[in-house]
């Protein structure tokens, strides 16, 4: 089973037009895959675009890590050389 996907490129590469579109289609195909599996529950994409960094106050609060280096407060930053897809999952009321 999977929880994550990462991928890291050596060098700065050039992503083909339409790549994103059709790397949110594929994630969206993992996440009815679920839904079929899981009739009592429901996934899908939420997020996606360049990744947040978040201070530690906000990290906090979300509950999700973030460097050391952080500021300690003050609004995400986001980096435009990693492009992030978020999922949520919840039950459902029936």
């Amino acid at each position: 089973m999977t929880s994550k996907i990462e991928i890291t490129f050596p060098v700065p590469v050039e992503i083909p037009k339409g790549w994103n579109s059709r790397m949110l289609e594929l994630i969206k195909e993992v996440c009815d895959l679920y839904k079929e599996k899981n009739p009592n529950r429901t996934m899908w994409v939420f997020g996606y675009g360049d990744k947040p960094t978040y201070s530690q106050a906000d990290a906090a609060f979300l509950g999700i890590d973030t460097p050391a280096s952080a500021p300690d407060t003050g609004d995400p930053e986001f980096d435009n050389n990693i492009f992030m897809i978020e999922v949520a999952e919840r039950e459902l009321k029936l």
